[in-house]
């Protein structure tokens, strides 16, 4: 009689998880059919996906006006563009023989599962196993950043960059190194984003002597390449063109960004150049200085110092904060706990006021910098015997 209760039980769990799965999908179905969630900039990577499928140049501007008032009708006065690398092309080449309101509901919901792998992945590498509140906490926090929020609204592509990075450190400490290096290929759908880091992982790949990492890394370059220039030969020459016509001084939320927004300089895009010996530093001290710290450090210096990066690109900072948050929640000091914790609230309150009015995007720089400040802040008292972990 127990094991009937158990058996009926569990296939009523199993009822109402379907029963809700289902009742999701089909309100997320409806918005993504009546308004423009999902939308945005995943239309310009899929107007540009269908016309590389159908051997056009991705990069052309009237092409990609005509896929947007034929195929996407978008509505717009403007065409939306994708300036990403190729690599972005091979994920949504799929989706392009799908019509692009399936297209897009299909991609809210890959966007969604990657989102919350990439949580999960920095719970299993940054949190405590055996503390459920702190991981909850970071669960939630994660999700409802508005950087998440406002990328998911976009159909952005960001969080398959943090994916590819963190999934890369999990496989790492499996000793995947092959598979490591091949998930790679995600980070260079946004390059600018992780310039210090793959650095940082290239040099450690060395320092290991495992070179199954630059295998993987070659195998699936050469499969990409491959499939992009089966349907466009003449894809290098579109590149040579989108160099010419891409807009790169744009004012984002960077230190490079907001220097050249109040016409002080525009040499402070690069600044990043300058940190370039950073990730070599940490890779020598990879004893003392873990790949898991190393990696948060790194995003956090990269994201403000980087050519340039919008607002909800800073949703990498997801790496550093779950740091963060292994720090605050090991710390005996309550004091601290609570001015930290009130301080991070505070912040994503008014990161959201930010978000209601509609404020430019170049007043976002703040965002990275205070995160920093939170990280030096934790990580010093986490080595101060007065709040050092319990």
């Amino acid at each position: 009689m127990g094991n009937i209760n158990i058996f009926t039980r569990n296939r009523i769990v199993i009822l109402f998880i379907a029963a809700a799965s289902s009742l999701f999908l089909y309100f997320l179905w409806d918005l993504a059919s009546t308004t423009t969630l999902g939308g945005g900039d995943f239309w310009g990577y899929w107007s540009a996906t269908f016309l590389l499928r159908n051997g056009q140049n991705p990069y052309d501007p009237q092409a990609m006006a005509l896929v947007q008032a034929t195929q996407v009708h978008t509505g717009l006065d403007f065409t939306i563009m994708s300036w990403n690398p190729p690599s972005l092309f091979i994920v949504i080449l799929p989706l392009t023989l799908l019509s692009i309101t399936t297209a897009k509901f299909i991609w809210l919901i890959i966007n969604l599962m990657l989102i919350t792998a990439t949580i999960l992945v920095l719970i299993n590498l940054y949190l405590p196993q055996d503390m459920a509140i702190p991981n909850l906490l970071f669960f939630i926090f994660a999700f409802l950043m508005p950087q998440i929020l406002s990328g998911i609204y976009a159909g952005q592509v960001t969080i398959l960059v943090s994916f590819g990075l963190v999934a890369c450190m999990a496989l790492l400490k499996k000793d995947q190194w092959f598979w490591a290096g091949a998930i790679l290929i995600l980070t260079t759908i946004k390059p600018h984003l992780v310039v210090l880091q793959l650095i940082y992982l290239l040099v450690y790949m060395i320092q290991k002597k495992k070179f199954q990492g630059f295998a993987g890394i070659l195998s699936a370059g050469i499969v990409c390449l491959f499939i992009l220039f089966t349907l466009r030969p003449q894809l290098f020459d579109d590149l040579i063109g989108l160099s010419k016509i891409a807009p790169t001084k744009w004012y984002t939320p960077t230190i490079g960004g907001w220097l050249s927004f109040t016409g002080a300089t525009e040499a402070a895009r690069y600044l990043i150049i300058l940190l370039l010996p950073i990730p070599f530093l940490l890779a020598k001290h990879h004893t003392r200085f873990s790949m898991e710290f190393s990696i948060a450090l790194l995003t956090l210096i990269t994201i403000p110092f980087t050519f340039f990066g919008w607002s909800y690109d800073q949703a990498i900072l997801l790496i550093p904060i779950a740091h963060i948050f292994c720090w605050l929640y090991l710390s005996k000091d309550k004091f601290l706990k609570t001015i930290i914790s009130l301080m991070l609230i505070t912040a994503v309150g008014v990161n959201y006021y930010q978000k209601i009015i509609g404020i430019y995007e170049v007043y976002y720089v703040w965002i990275p910098l205070f995160w920093c400040l939170i990280f030096g802040a934790t990580w010093y008292f986490s080595t101060r015997p007065k709040y050092a972990y319990e």
